[in-house]
């Protein structure tokens, strides 16, 4: 309140001054004989105040002449460069979706990411004599697991044109929830361990442990649970159901992921995305884990594989858009040859979307290919749905093979995966599968669902069912059919 007061004086003064200054004259005359002392001090105390006020009064001019304080800048933060606003894929980071940071610098970021998911089952004819099963069973959507991102931006890029180049880097576990078990014993980074490059105009470059090429292309078709569109990001079909073995059309000889592979992707455009494949074989004693890693002493081509893949995104027809893309893989176990062509795609109108791929297949079997080629062609349509935040899906594939190899079980073998150099047995046949789910996506984390699938197997085809019983009575057909009904709950952070 006091520093306010000098603002209020000199106008209360000025106004005071003439009044002051009449009395001072008056009063002279009314008793100058007797208070000429009085007036002296009446004067000099005038003048006093008159030079107050004209010290006020140059103060304040002087503070309006004043230039305005400067505010005290603002702490510069760091700038983020420009290889680090974008993921591994090249899409932008959006932050309020991202994945745990367990560390991040000027150039280099560290994050943690998971899913878990729980599934109660219950599926008939699971043991001799129709035997029902009911309790927990491995996810039936996604794999459980816990994975790690680095990234770390390359400064050199600017000189080279590629001012968001950085080095990338996945390790992905993967675990089973009823029992806490690793999915491969033994195998700590079973379903990424990689490292590679990226930049726009690069593309992605990635070496080691990691999907099949084909797989990460047909995944947007093989069932109504992938993305739309193909991206660079690995993908790849449900988890364990009656109707996953699909994904073994785009297998290798190591599975359904490469090991000591090298894949290229990249996007030409809004609209292309092309894909180049190939992994050494993983036979020899190269790596310290189980199955070696290195190449095989004197037949580098022992276990290996190339791929090729083409997509296209976002045709416009009309008020839908179709995505479809194109894929060759080969593959070489045991010196025979499996090959397979893929094409597919799907049609996205609104909230509804429509899938459907095609498969031609060839394998080789027998020793020097004695038992002569397998030839399958299996095929695949779904729906999806979406109303609001309930998804609807509802699948069918055929699986049809001629000239079909078994197992030394007795079940027929899976296309790509596994040895087939001591088949003997052959036989034509197929599998059918019908499933469906309902799925509430509670919001961007959080999936709750049922699920069912069925499946009936024709000719001689002789299955190992998703739970892993495969041919129970020993050689010859384990149960012909099968109806599995699942519920469960998926978290991912």
């Amino acid at each position: 309140m006091k520093a306010s007061t000098p603002n209020r004086c000199p106008a209360t003064l000025r106004k005071l001054r003439p009044a002051v200054l009449a009395m001072a004259i008056a009063f002279p005359f009314s008793s100058v004989l007797t208070h000429a002392d009085e007036l002296s001090d009446l004067k000099a105390q005038i003048q006093l105040l008159n030079k107050r006020l004209a010290d006020i009064e140059a103060n304040q001019a002087a503070a309006r002449a004043a230039p305005a304080p400067v505010a005290a800048a603002a702490p510069q933060q760091a700038s983020v460069p420009e290889a680090l606003k974008t993921d591994q894929q090249g899409s932008p980071v959006e932050t309020s979706v991202n994945p745990v940071t367990l560390y991040s610098n000027s150039n280099t970021s560290l994050r943690m990411y998971g899913l878990v998911e729980a599934t109660i089952s219950h599926a008939n004819n699971q043991a001799k004599g129709g035997a029902t099963a009911t309790g927990f069973q491995t996810a039936w959507f996604s794999g459980n697991r816990l994975g790690f991102d680095a990234e770390h931006a390359l400064g050199f890029g600017k000189d080279w044109g590629m001012p968001d180049l950085k080095v990338i880097s996945k390790l992905e576990t993967e675990f089973e929830l009823p029992t806490g078990n690793s999915d491969s014993p033994g195998v700590l980074f079973n379903r990424d361990a990689w490292l590679g490059l990226y930049s726009d105009s690069l593309g992605k470059i990635t070496l080691g442990r990691q999907n099949t090429l084909t797989r990460d292309f047909t995944a947007n078709w093989g069932d109504p649970y992938g993305s739309a569109e193909t991206t660079l990001k690995e993908g790849g079909y449900s988890n364990v159901n009656n109707f996953k073995q699909l994904i073994f059309y785009s297998a290798s000889p190591t599975g359904t992921r490469n090991n000591s592979g090298i894949e290229w992707k990249k996007k030409l455009d809004d609209h292309w995305v092309v894909g180049l494949g190939y992994a050494f074989g993983s036979e020899g004693n190269g790596g310290s884990g189980p199955g070696g890693g290195g190449a095989l002493p004197g037949d580098q081509s022992e276990g290996s594989s190339q791929s090729v893949s083409v997509a296209y995104n976002k045709l416009e027809l009309g008020d839908a858009k179709l995505n479809f893309n194109v894929s060759y893989d080969r593959g070489k176990k045991a010196d025979l040859i499996d090959q397979a062509v893929l094409v597919g795609g799907n049609v996205v109108y609104g909230p509804f979307r429509w899938n459907a791929g095609y498969i031609h297949y060839t394998g080789q079997q027998g020793v020097n290919n004695s038992a002569g080629t397998r030839t399958d062609t299996p095929w695949t349509t779904s729906f999806s749905y979406l109303w609001d935040k309930t998804e609807f899906d509802l699948g069918y594939q055929q699986i049809k093979g001629k000239h079909a190899g078994f197992s030394g079980g007795g079940t027929t073998l899976n296309p790509f995966f596994g040895n087939a150099s001591g088949v003997t047995t052959v036989a034509d046949g197929g599998k059918n599968s019908t499933y469906g789910s309902v799925i509430y996506h509670a919001d961007k984390q959080t999936d709750f669902y049922v699920a069912a699938d069925y499946f009936k197997v024709t000719g001689n085809w002789v299955v190992g069912d998703a739970q892993g019983n495969g041919a129970l009575f020993g050689t010859g057909q384990a149960h012909n059919n099968e109806t599995e009904v699942a519920t469960g709950v998926r978290f991912k952070f």
